[in-house]
């Protein structure tokens, strides 16, 4: 299955969402330029590792200081094309209609808060790993779990296969996200080289904490398509 179109927004541009897929791709273009021993040298230096994190308490302040925004700046880099188109593709399919819902400001304070945790879950996990864990699926997975909760009911545009024929069918957004989460936990149980803790601490966080991200006041109300704010005054009316 290959998801293409999430809810679409609805009152305003997605333009962080445009905006973080332009920065992954162009620092993705910046990799290729230095080419893959000086991209190696880069994931080392600003990528998240377990091993340094993990002895946050013990180290220097400067070294601290130092270790921290690597738990940012390694949502930014990408191993490889597919890597990266992977994951700006889900961030544009669930991203839109977040945005949307939350605000730009709130989502994007959103998006890092979900990476910054993924960082944290992963290097719970894996506290002596020496290999630096990079890219945005943290952050990504947080987007998924915040869609589950916001938008639990909108259809998911799916390309699917039957009998290697491409069909298209609008998916239920809570059967997807099921699904994706039930891919996970397989991920998890098998090991490999994907960091799948990262991506489930990204997405229960998201879960949990995205109703802290959304408008203090609420929006105009909707009505046969229109927005119609909310009356003034005393509600009852005049009296006759």
């Amino acid at each position: 299955m290959i998801p293409i179109r999430g809810a679409p927004a609805k009152h305003r541009w997605p333009w962080i969402t445009l905006g973080l897929i332009a920065v992954n791709l162009a620092i993705f273009l910046y990799q290729l330029h230095i080419g893959p021993d000086a991209s190696t040298d880069l994931f080392y230096k600003k990528g998240a590792v377990a091993a340094k994190l993990s002895r946050l308490k013990v180290l220097s302040l400067s070294q601290s200081v130092g270790l921290l925004p690597t738990m940012f700046s390694s949502l930014f880099l990408h191993a490889g094309w597919v890597h990266l188109i992977g994951n700006m593709w889900f961030l544009w399919v669930f991203g839109e209609a977040l945005e949307d819902d939350l605000g730009p400001g709130r989502f994007l304070g959103f998006y890092l808060f979900c990476g910054f945790f993924a960082c944290i879950f992963h290097v719970l996990a894996a506290s002596s790993l020496d290999r630096p864990m990079i890219g945005a699926s943290g952050a990504i997975a947080g987007v998924l779990g915040g869609y589950l909760i916001r938008l639990p009911k909108s259809s998911i545009c799916t390309i699917v296969f039957w009998r290697l024929r491409p069909e298209t069918v609008y998916i239920p957004a809570v059967v997807w996200l099921g699904l994706w989460l039930a891919l996970q936990f397989y991920g998890l149980r098998n090991g490999g080289a994907v960091a799948w803790m990262a991506h489930l601490g990204g997405f229960f966080i998201g879960l949990a904490t995205v109703n802290l991200f959304t408008p203090l006041t609420p929006g105009p109300v909707p009505v046969h398509g229109k927005a119609v704010p909310k009356k003034k005054g005393n509600s009852k009316g005049k009296k006759k």
